[in-house]
C-alpha cells in the first residue's frame, strides 16, 4: 500500500471553493483537458452535508493491446464521497473500472480558510493499494515489482489531479465573479 499527502492553496474563499468542488464538479471537469467528464450518479443530502457518487471518465483510452486483458476501452472510476459541511471535510473512496477487484483507494480532503480569509488551503491524504492477483498471466514473481511501480505512479497522479481540479475550481470561481 502506498500513502500520499499533498496540499494546494488558492486565492478564493473556503466556502466558495467547498461548494464549487462539491456541487459543480462537472463544470470543473469541463475545464480539464485530460477528463472527458464527471457524471453525478447519486446525491443524498443529510443534516451534516451530502453523499455523492460520481463517475469520472478520462479522455485517454485503454491501448488496443490491453483492451481484451483489461476488459474495457475506457478509463473511468467511481468516486464515493461523504461531504461533512461543518468540518469542511470530504472522505472518499475510488473504485476504478479496470482491475476494480484488486484496487483499494481512499482518503480525505480538508478545506481550510487561509490568507486571512481570502484564500483556501486544501489538504489531501490517501492511500492506494494494488492487491495480489491483478496480473493474471504474469509470473507471480513479477507481480510485486509491477504493483510497486503502479502504486508509486498512481499515488503521484491522484494528488496531482486533485491539485489541478482545485486550480480549475479557482479559475471557474474567478470567471463567475467577472460575469
Amino acid at each position: 500500500m502506498k500513502e500520499f499527502r499533498s496540499f494546494t492553496m488558492i486565492r478564493e474563499p473556503v466556502d466558495t471553493v467547498w461548494t464549487t468542488m462539491r456541487d459543480r464538479l462537472s463544470a470543473v471537469a469541463a475545464t480539464m483537458d485530460d477528463l472527458h467528464g464527471i457524471e453525478e450518479l447519486e446525491r443524498t443530502l443529510d443534516p451534516d452535508g451530502a453523499r455523492l457518487l460520481n463517475r469520472w471518465i478520462a479522455s485517454q483510452k485503454v491501448p488496443a493491446l490491453l483492451r481484451d486483458a483489461l476488459g474495457s476501452e475506457t478509463i473511468s472510476w467511481l468516486d464515493r464521497a461523504r461531504w461533512h459541511d461543518a468540518q469542511r471535510l470530504c472522505e472518499w473512496t475510488i473504485e476504478p473500472s479496470l482491475l476494480h477487484d484488486h484496487v483499494a483507494c481512499g482518503g480525505r480532503t480538508r478545506y481550510e480558510s487561509a490568507m486571512a480569509g481570502r484564500g483556501t488551503r486544501v489538504s489531501f491524504e490517501g492511500y492506494f493499494e494494488l492487491r495480489p492477483g491483478f496480473g493474471g498471466v504474469l509470473s507471480p514473481a513479477l507481480e510485486p515489482v509491477l504493483a510497486s511501480f503502479v502504486e508509486s505512479m498512481v499515488s503521484t497522479l491522484i494528488p496531482r489531479n486533485l491539485t489541478r481540479a482545485i486550480v480549475a475550481a479557482g479559475e471557474l470561481i474567478a470567471a463567475d465573479r467577472k460575469r
